[in-house]
């Protein structure tokens, strides 16, 4: 096989990997807006997730623990706030 062919095989592969993490990524929501999809309110949203042991409170923040790392939660950041993402079929109970 050519390099041109093996360089044209790898970089399909690389364009496959990342579709697949922007679709991954595009059926996460936030936590506000998981709490809007399971009517909810967020405080009240955090609060269940925190009972779960999906998040632990630290002063005013809620930071994802490795259950709910495990669970779905990315932690995430904008640069000068972080935020949480969930599979949107997050099962709180």
């Amino acid at each position: 096989m050519s390099n041109e062919k093996v360089i044209e095989k790898v970089d399909t592969k690389v364009e496959k990997a990342k579709s697949l993490k922007q679709i991954k990524e595009s059926t996460k929501l936030t936590t506000s807006k998981l709490a809007v999809k399971l009517e909810m309110k967020t405080n009240e949203l955090n609060k269940k997730l925190a009972e779960m042991g999906y998040l632990e409170k630290k002063g005013k923040n809620f930071n994802l623990t490795k259950q709910g790392k495990v669970a779905g939660g990315v932690m995430k950041s904008n640069g000068t706030r972080a935020y949480i993402l969930w599979n949107e079929d997050t099962k709180i109970v």
